[in-house]
């Protein structure tokens, strides 16, 4: 009995042996188990974008990159240097953190480790059916070999499409054993070189832009070895030839040809032209905000691939009818509001895109404001002295005005009023009762030196002044507050945010010879 349990003992301990013997040979062979054996029977998005990445690397290996290489190693076979791939526990990529909360085992691509040629077709085979997989090894078929049973590589990095800025990855399901994966390639760049103005020596900045999107859709199916993807493209695959890519040219001569044939335009293809306008944007812009204002459906439609997209200036693009809401008539501004009011979103980009416009709207309001009561402001020894409402007493934290200014009398509510002179400038405001602030609405000046912030001031000529001011009119009926001789009288009254403020020019043969600035509070001079 007792040589029986020895008997026993040690076949235990030779199967043991062998079993261990046997693990441990495979694994020195063996690669990391790839990612794609993690995979659920039922993905959700996140799984199937993140399956997407680990796949879009390794389709990059073949066609647009190579894997990582230790240049210290080399072989040569038929003229051709191939180097050791050097490929331990390489990290494969995810574009989600894992969560559970569209299946019940959520995958999450794991590092892998290649070291022969058969590890890197049995990777490939994992996340392309056969015929991809195929196609892969026959797009270069001396790109990766063995050496000694040793996985080498020929450098062959062709670098990446020259006018992708980023792309973007968004999965769908269509049935139980199919979903789909399109992928946004957005197209970015410019260039700029100097053109030469026609009838002139001078030359013009002009650049050239390609702006827009194209798109590629990929089909992942469950096959009876698991999930495949069974269309595939690289991962700079965009299509420059696409009807939703532009290229601008914003010289001269191509500026006057695209200014007359933008009423055919998509509103789209506007927005993309806006990208990279500056200075040339107004024609476009007002154009672009029109059409929001006729039809806001289309626009929003229109405009959402530039709204969720990563395009540089885009978000400004958006913003434009809000940007220019202060300056809209009374009746654009009410079926602005009308549109804020009652727009219904079809998805959640529109809805960002509205929330947007109302943000973007109080900014326009705000800065509108600031700048029309900046507009009527004179500028003298380097002070500024401005139409409106100041936040403190008297002299304004101003050492260089008077110490007393002169009293006016009462105006029609009963506050008083002061006058005083600085630089040649005769400012005139009232005292805001029980506040220490005031209210500056008069200033007057018939001396060269103090110029508006349009750069005119006592001297100036006519045509200068309509040149700065072209919306000024005739008024020749107006009288100054202060006794000057005078032939001509224009007056630049905004309205708007401006309220009731206006600048007179009171002119004596062409040139400007009085200036003043008046804020009437309860009613204007033109409208």
């Amino acid at each position: 009995m007792l040589i029986l349990n020895k008997e026993v003992l040690f076949v235990k301990r030779i199967a043991l042996f062998c079993l261990l013997l046997t693990l441990l040979t495979g694994c020195a062979h063996t690669p990391d188990a790839p990612s794609p054996s993690v995979f659920p029977e039922a993905p959700g998005k996140a799984d199937v974008e993140n399956f997407y990445a680990a796949a879009a690397q390794v389709y990059d290996w073949f066609d647009l990159t190579t894997l990582p290489l230790d240049e210290s190693d080399s072989r040569t076979e038929d003229g051709r240097t191939y180097y050791r791939v050097d490929c331990q526990s390489v990290p494969m990529p995810a574009l989600h953190v894992s969560s559970p909360s569209e299946s019940t085992v959520t995958y999450a691509a794991t590092p892998v480790t290649l070291s022969t040629l058969a590890d890197l077709q049995s990777l490939v085979e994992s996340y392309f059916s056969p015929e991809l997989a195929a196609h892969l090894f026959s797009l270069s078929s001396d790109h990766y070999r063995d050496f000694d049973g040793v996985l080498y590589a020929q450098s062959a990095d062709r670098g990446s499409n020259l006018y992708l800025l980023d792309k973007t990855v968004s999965a769908a399901q269509t049935d139980a054993d199919h979903w789909t994966v399109t992928l946004t390639f957005w197209a970015q760049y410019e260039d700029t070189q100097p053109v030469p103005v026609p009838g002139t020596q001078e030359t013009w900045p002009a650049s050239t832009a390609t702006v827009g999107y194209s798109q590629s859709t990929l089909d992942l199916e469950r096959t009876a070895d698991g999930w495949r993807f069974t269309s595939f493209c690289p991962s700079d695959d965009l299509d420059l030839d696409a009807e939703t890519v532009f290229t601008f040219c914003y010289g001269p001569d191509a500026f006057a040809a695209d200014e007359s044939a933008m009423d055919t335009w998509s509103d789209y293809k506007l927005g993309c032209w806006l990208l990279h306008a500056d200075a040339l944007s107004e024609g476009a812009d007002t154009l672009l905000t029109q059409r929001f204002l006729d039809d806001p459906e289309t626009w929003f439609s229109a405009l959402a691939p530039l709204a969720e997209s990563p395009l540089e200036n885009a978000q400004t693009v958006v913003e434009g009818p809000s940007d220019v809401y202060a300056w809209f008539s009374t009746e654009e501004q009410a079926r602005f509001e009308e549109i804020l009011d009652t727009f219904q979103p079809r998805d959640a980009v529109q809805q960002t895109m509205l929330e947007d416009l109302r943000a973007a709207r109080e900014r326009a309001i705000k800065l509108a404001a600031d700048s029309a009561t900046a507009s009527f402001c004179f500028v003298a020894d380097g002070t500024f002295l401005s139409l409106g409402e100041t936040k403190e007493a008297y002299p304004w934290g101003n050492a260089g005005f008077p110490d007393s200014p002169e009293p006016a009398g009462t105006g029609d509510n009963g506050d008083t009023l002061y006058t005083f002179s600085f630089q040649g400038v005769e400012v005139t405001y009232s005292a805001i009762p029980d506040t220490v602030s005031c209210c500056v609405f008069r200033m007057f000046t018939d001396t060269p030196g103090p110029e508006t912030l349009g750069g005119i001031q006592v001297g100036s000529s006519e045509e200068a002044l309509l040149g700065r001011y072209p919306s000024a009119q005739p008024y020749d009926t107006l009288q100054p507050s202060r006794p000057v001789s005078f032939d001509r009288v224009y007056v630049w009254e905004p309205g708007g945010l401006a309220y009731c403020k206006h600048i007179a020019f009171f002119l004596k043969d062409g040139t400007v010879a009085a200036i003043e600035m008046e804020d009437l509070m309860d009613g204007r001079l033109l409208s």
